[in-house]
């Protein structure tokens, strides 16, 4: 049963429904913030023992909406890795609507910058990340192979028409990482 499961997990959770807008700058200053929030929301990581200094440099950064391209690239990556060592429990991570500022880069003519954005985001969150137990992708576009999902291997896409519908019933696509 899920309720096994409730609470058991630090939980990265990214809603992207709202980052509708007409200029990449704009764009990146709204995904940096909603980044920062998150972080904000882990607050238990500013004073970790367990994080060297280096991890609570780049935690504040972020948290302080002071972070460059590059870090908000591997933010992901990097919440998950200082979630694991402060809880010893690997990440679960939730993006939900990854592909509204995708839709909008497309009729507003930013889609090379948010496709690279987000092909560094996804790939440091979700592929090869040993600080990652489980990870849920949803939006309207399906999943593909190619684009900005080429570096992630191992995908299993749960559509409204799969079979397995009633275990993700609220999480269309799942990203399961593959334990070597």
């Amino acid at each position: 049963r899920y309720t096994a499961y409730q609470g058991q997990y630090p939980v990265i959770f990214l809603s992207f429904k709202d980052i509708k807008c007409a200029s990449w700058e704009e764009t990146r200053g709204k995904i940096a913030r909603l980044i920062s929030l998150e972080c904000q929301r882990h607050i238990e990581l500013q004073d970790s023992p367990r994080l060297n200094s280096y991890e609570k440099e780049q935690y504040a950064l972020l948290t302080k909406g002071k972070a460059d391209g590059i870090s908000y690239e591997m933010s992901l990556q990097l919440l998950s890795l200082m979630l694991h060592k402060h809880y010893k429990k690997e990440t679960i991570i939730i993006i939900d609507e990854y592909d509204t500022p995708i839709q909008q880069s497309h009729t507003e003519g930013y889609y090379e910058q948010i496709t690279g954005f987000m092909r560094n985001l996804l790939s440091g969150a979700f592929k090869d990340n040993s600080h990652l137990s489980f990870g849920f992708l949803t939006g309207i576009l399906r999943v593909a192979k190619e684009s900005i999902f080429s570096g992630l291997n191992n995908l299993i896409v749960h559509s409204i028409i799969s079979i397995p519908l009633v275990t993700f019933s609220c999480f269309p696509f799942a990203i399961r990482r593959t334990r070597r």
